[in-house]
C-alpha cells in the first residue's frame, strides 16, 4: 500500500469495531453536550434528554453553507478544474453503507475521470490561484445556501426570515477562509522539505487522504505531479487539508476515544509538514459567550487527537477561524498534563450523565455566568445586567427562567360532553416496543433497497417496515436470505397501525431483526394498543406545510409535552387539533385523548387524528 510511512499519525477518523463498542454511536459525549451541560444542566436536560429542539434560525444553516463551499473548493484543485467548472464536477464519490467514502476496489472516483489542464490553462501565480478559488467557492456557495435553505424550511421549529440572509457577506466569509488557506499554501511552497515532495509525487497518501476526487490509493505518481521545484499548483495539492467529504453521511467520518464514550469531528486539519494544526471554523464575528465554548471545544479536540494516537502524538497548533471578523484566534495547545485532566474529566462526565438515565433533580436550573468576548474572540468584561436565562429558549417552562417545576397531574378527568371519565398514562409507561417470534409469510427482495418482509403470528398478519439498515450498535437490522416460513425474531420493533388499520411493524436504530427459535418469544402482535390518553406540560408547538405530491398545500401542527423525566412528540393534519390547540401556551397542561403512538430511536411520538381531542387543564 502506497501510504505515507508515518506513525500512527494522520487519523483524524476513527473506525469502530461494533463488537467492541458498549456505548454505541447515540451514547457517546461530544464537546457540544458538555458545553451545553457546563452552560446550564437543565438546559442540557431539556434538549438532549427531553430531546427539545431549539429555533431554527437561518443563521445556524448560513454557518454549515459557508463551511461546505470552503471545503468543497478546498477539495478541488486548480490544475484539473477551470474556474468556470461546473460545481459537481467532483461529486459522486464512492460511498460505503457506513457513509464513509468506500475503500472498496474497482470503484471510479471522479478526479480520476478527467485529464489534468495544459499547463497553459493553469494558474501562474499565487495571485491566480486566489483569483481561481474565489470564483469556485462563489458558485459552490450558490448551490450549499440553495441546499441548507431547503433543509431549513423543512425545519417544524423554523423560526425568522432567510430574505435576511445576505449572500455577499457569506461570500465575504468564504473569501476570508480561502485567505488563511493561501498563507499555508504560500508557507509550503517556502518550506516543503524534499522527502515530502518526493513522497507526494510518488503517489503516496495518507490512509485518510485529504479529499481530492482520488480514490485512497493512486496507481504510480500523482496526475499533478510536476519535476524540479515545487510548483505553486503543487503547493495548493500538498498542503490542502483534511475535512469531511462533503458527500459522506452525517457524523461518519467522526474521532472516537478508544473506549469510545467520547467524540469528535475535526473541521480542518493541516497536516502536510508532519505538525498536526486542528481548525475550527466559525462563521461568526467571535462576539459572546459562545466564543468561551470554542476554546473548549478544541481543548478537547487536542486531548482526542492525543488519545486516539496511542498518547504518542501531540496537535502543534489549535486555531479559531471567525471568518465575520477575518481573524485568525490562536489557542494554546494543553500539555499533555492538562489532556491527562481533560479526559478525566470528561471520562466522570460520561459516568454521570451518559451511563445511566438521568433524571430532572439531577440537573438543577442553576445556569452559568455569561462570559464576554468581543469581535475575533478577544476576552472582554461580562455584558451587564444580563443573565444566561434571558437568552433560553426553554425560560417559559423552566423554574429558572419565567415557568415553574413540573407538578404531578390527577389520574382521572372527566371532561365536558363525556360520560366515561378519562384514566391517563403516564409517559414512562407508554409501551410502543416489544420483541416477538413470528414467521415469514413472504418476502419481496428489491435492487438496491431493503426487502418487503410480511409476517405472520397466531393467524394475524403484520407488514415491516425497514427504516435503516444498520442497528445503533453498528450490525444490519436485518439478516439476509430470509424465506418464507422461517422464523425470525423481532426485537425491539415498534408496532402502530396504517389508515387502513393493518398492522405495520418498524424497525429503527434501536430494533433488529434476527433468526431465532420459539424460546425467544415474549409479546404478541395483538399486544398492540391503537389508542392512548396522556396527560403533560406543553413545551413548546410547531407549524409545518407544503405542496404535496398531488399540488395541493398541506398543513400540520404538533407540540411537545413531558413529564418530569419523559417528553412525547405530538403531531396531526392542522383540522384535527381543535380550538384549544390554537388557545394553548408554552407551560399549559394539556390533556391528550384518543393519540396513536410511534418511535423514532429513543424519542416517543404521537399521531392526533380526527377522533382525538386536546383539552387544557390548568
Amino acid at each position: 500500500m502506497k501510504w505515507f510511512n508515518h506513525k500512527p499519525r494522520s487519523m483524524p477518523v476513527s473506525e469502530v469495531d461494533p463488537e467492541l463498542d458498549s456505548v454505541g454511536p447515540y451514547n457517546r459525549l461530544s464537546a457540544s453536550q458538555v458545553n451545553s451541560y457546563r452552560a446550564c444542566q437543565r438546559m442540557w436536560f431539556y434538549e438532549k434528554v427531553l430531546k427539545f429542539k431549539i429555533r431554527q434560525i437561518p443563521v445556524l444553516y448560513v454557518g454549515r453553507a459557508v463551511e461546505d463551499a470552503i471545503c468543497k473548493t478546498l477539495k478541488e484543485s486548480p490544475s484539473l478544474l477551470l474556474a468556470t467548472a461546473s460545481e459537481h464536477t467532483l461529486s459522486k464519490i464512492p460511498i460505503d453503507e457506513d457513509g464513509k467514502p468506500s475503500r472498496n476496489g474497482g470503484n471510479t472516483w471522479p478526479a480520476n475521470r478527467i485529464l489534468p489542464l495544459d499547463k497553459s490553462q493553469i494558474p501562474k501565480s499565487f495571485d491566480q490561484i486566489f483569483d481561481w478559488a474565489k470564483q469556485r467557492v462563489e458558485k459552490h456557495l450558490k448551490s450549499s445556501l440553495s441546499a441548507v435553505k431547503k433543509d431549513w424550511e423543512r425545519q417544524e421549529r423554523r423560526s425568522g426570515d432567510w430574505s435576511e440572509v445576505d449572500f455577499d457577506y457569506c461570500l465575504e466569509m468564504c473569501i476570508n477562509a480561502l485567505n488563511f488557506h493561501m498563507i499555508e499554501v504560500k508557507r509550503c511552497y517556502e518550506k516543503i522539505d524534499q522527502q515530502t515532495l518526493k513522497s507526494w509525487r510518488n503517489g503516496n497518501r495518507e490512509y485518510w487522504p485529504s479529499p481530492d476526487g482520488y480514490d485512497f490509493q493512486l496507481a504510480g505518481k500523482h496526475p499533478l505531479a510536476d519535476e524540479g521545484k515545487v510548483t505553486i499548483n503543487e503547493a495548493w495539492e500538498i498542503a490542502r487539508p483534511w475535512f469531511v467529504e462533503p458527500e459522506a453521511g452525517q457524523f461518519s467520518m467522526n474521532s472516537i476515544h478508544p473506549e469510545y464514550w467520547f467524540q469528535g469531528e475535526y473541521d480542518i486539519v493541516y497536516r502536510w509538514d508532519n505538525n498536526v494544526k486542528i481548525v475550527d471554523i466559525k462563521a461568526s464575528k467571535g462576539i459572546g459567550d459562545r466564543s468561551g465554548d470554542y476554546i473548549d471545544q478544541l481543548r478537547m479536540y487536542a486531548m482526542l487527537w492525543w488519545v486516539t494516537h496511542e498518547k504518542d502524538e501531540l496537535v502543534s497548533d489549535l486555531e479559531i477561524w471567525y471568518l465575520g471578523a477575518n481573524v485568525v484566534k490562536t489557542i494554546p495547545v494543553p500539555t499533555e498534563s492538562e489532556m491527562a485532566v481533560i479526559e478525566q474529566e470528561l471520562r466522570l462526565l460520561w459516568n454521570e450523565i451518559k451511563s445511566h438515565k438521568v433524571s430532572i433533580e439531577q440537573c438543577p436550573p442553576n445556569p452559568s455566568p455569561l462570559r464576554g468576548f468581543s469581535k475575533g474572540g478577544v476576552a472582554t468584561n461580562p455584558p451587564n445586567g444580563e443573565v444566561r436565562c434571558d437568552r433560553c429558549d426553554w425560560k417559559s417552562v423552566c423554574s429558572g427562567g419565567e415557568g415553574e417545576e413540573y407538578r404531578e397531574m390527577q389520574r382521572e378527568y372527566t371532561l365536558p360532553g363525556l360520560i366515561t371519565p378519562i384514566h391517563p398514562v403516564s409517559l414512562q409507561d407508554l409501551n410502543v416496543r416489544f420483541s416477538l417470534t413470528t414467521v415469514v409469510d413472504s418476502v419481496n427482495y428489491r435492487e438496491n433497497d431493503v426487502p418487503e418482509i410480511k409476517i405472520i403470528q397466531d393467524g394475524y398478519r403484520a407488514s415491516i417496515e425497514i427504516k435503516v439498515n444498520k442497528h445503533q450498535d453498528g450490525s444490519s437490522t436485518y439478516p439476509h436470505g430470509l424465506r418464507k416460513n422461517d422464523l425470525i425474531y423481532l426485537q425491539n420493533v415498534i408496532i402502530n397501525s396504517n389508515y387502513r388499520g393493518e398492522l405495520i411493524v418498524k424497525v429503527d436504530p434501536l430494533a433488529k431483526i434476527t433468526t431465532s427459535s420459539e424460546t425467544e418469544c415474549n409479546d404478541k402482535l395483538l399486544d398492540f394498543r391503537a389508542r392512548w390518553d396522556i396527560v403533560g406540560k406543553l413545551a413548546y408547538k410547531y407549524y409545518r406545510s407544503g405542496i404535496g405530491r398531488n399540488g395541493r398545500e398541506w398543513h400540520r401542527k404538533g407540540m411537545v409535552v413531558y413529564d418530569k423525566n419523559n417528553a412525547i412528540k405530538i403531531s396531526g393534519w392542522s383540522n384535527d387539533w381543535g380550538h384549544q390547540y390554537d388557545m394553548a401556551d408554552e407551560g399549559d397542561y394539556v390533556l391528550l385523548s384518543n393519540i396513536e403512538l410511534d418511535a423514532w430511536a429513543d424519542q416517543l411520538r404521537g399521531q392526533i387524528g380526527r377522533h382525538s381531542r386536546i383539552d387544557i387543564i390548568n
